[in-house]
């Protein structure tokens, strides 16, 4: 385990035998702790980011097996529609009763043809929105873990700003906690 070991000059221990050691720790501790909420912040952005996209694979999953039974049914109505056209054609010969039922049949097999193929496209639909959904998702969750990244860098920046200022300042921990985090110190 590595160290950092500051030694204090004299006059800056002097200053620091007034401030009571809890004072010490109390602002070194406000310090991470100001650290760990900007982390954990940038966290949970990025958790709700992948709890969406995780929801809409799901749903996109859904949607594709949805479209394969759609189509198996559409597949299977063909087929049975066919064979129907088939056996009322031999039976034209027995009476025209039975060539007005194979006609009203055949208008129903058209109808739910027609239905299938209407839910077909509507699935098309929803399966090509969700697969732009997807798309924005990944790609809003690509600039999400830039910004943590950045976030990340940002805090480690001003966290050494801090270490170098109680350096400078106080030869070691500030007595106080107050940094001012847009200053950086330059040659003391």
């Amino acid at each position: 385990m590595r160290r950092v070991r500051v030694a204090l000059s004299k006059e800056t221990r002097e200053l620091i035998r007034v401030v009571s050691p809890s004072d010490l720790l109390r602002s070194g501790l406000d310090l991470m702790c100001r650290s760990i909420v900007l982390v954990e912040n940038g966290i949970q952005g990025h958790d709700r980011h992948a709890e969406d996209v995780s929801q809409l694979e799901h749903e996109l999953v859904e949607d594709r097996e949805d479209l394969r039974h759609s189509l198996a049914a559409n597949n299977d109505l063909s087929a049975s529609v066919a064979q129907e056209v088939a056996e009322k054609e031999l039976a034209q010969r027995d009476a025209t009763e039975a060539r007005a039922a194979k006609e009203a049949e055949a208008l129903r097999a058209a109808t739910e043809i027609a239905e299938l193929k209407k839910v077909v496209e509507e699935r098309d639909g929803k399966l090509s929105s969700s697969t732009i959904e997807l798309a924005a998702l990944q790609a809003a969750e690509e600039q999400v873990e830039a910004e943590l990244d950045q976030n990340y860098e940002e805090s480690e920046e001003l966290l050494n700003r801090a270490v170098r200022q109680a350096r400078v300042l106080y030869g070691g921990s500030s007595a106080t906690g107050e940094f001012d985090m847009d200053c950086d110190v330059y040659q003391g």
